[in-house]
């Protein structure tokens, strides 16, 4: 069939145009986003000396959100581009509701809240920490961050004598996700408020 050699071909020639755009894109910017984070660490410091801990907490978010970034963009660099077998991603979808999710994107959590089924709300700042809550009560303060797996790994504590739990959390997409109490058991459905 060789309209579809020509498409495979065609693929394969943009996914190596885009890989060496990208490339070329973090060859350029990385020294100037290193520094920043210098500069950032340096300031972060200074207002923690000077007892300034708002000024140093929204300095940390910062670098906070600069690490997510870069692990996101790594995480992309390392994600395989070869075609998947048919019939492989509707049996994964059988066995796992996640099978087939994307990396996720800051935006689509970021500042936003989230639903379980029943209507208990996450909500994710661009510190890496949230709350959680059952109608208006907090339940739970927790502290996210992501994996190299696309996974977020939540830790949360009820209360300050409570010990700390760890959940995982994987997005389906923009508007869905799944939790469970490990990155292979994620049997509970989160969706977008």
């Amino acid at each position: 069939m060789p309209g579809a050699v020509a498409a495979d071909q065609g693929v394969a020639d943009f996914e190596r145009l885009q890989g060496a755009y990208q490339e070329a894109v973090e060859r350029e910017t990385a020294p100037m986003r290193d520094k920043y984070l210098v500069e950032l660490e340096k300031m972060k410091e200074a207002y923690a000396r000077a007892g300034n801990l708002a000024g140093a907490n929204a300095v940390q978010a910062e670098i906070t959100a600069m690490n997510q970034q870069i692990a996101f963009a790594k995480t992309r660099k390392r994600a395989p581009t070869d075609p998947v077998p048919a019939g492989t991603v509707a049996a994964a979808k059988i066995a796992n509701p996640t099978a087939g999710a994307e990396m996720p994107e800051l935006r689509w959590f970021v500042g936003k809240t989230w639903l379980t089924d029943a209507s208990t709300k996450w909500s994710f700042e661009k510190d890496g920490t949230g709350d959680r809550m059952r109608g208006n009560q907090k339940v739970a303060i927790f502290k996210w961050r992501l994996l190299p797996s696309g996974t977020i790994e939540i830790s949360e504590r009820a209360a300050q004598d409570k010990p700390v739990t760890v959940t995982f959390l994987r997005f389906k997409n923009k508007s869905e996700a799944w939790f469970g109490p490990s990155e292979t058991n994620l049997n509970a459905r989160l969706h977008y408020e």
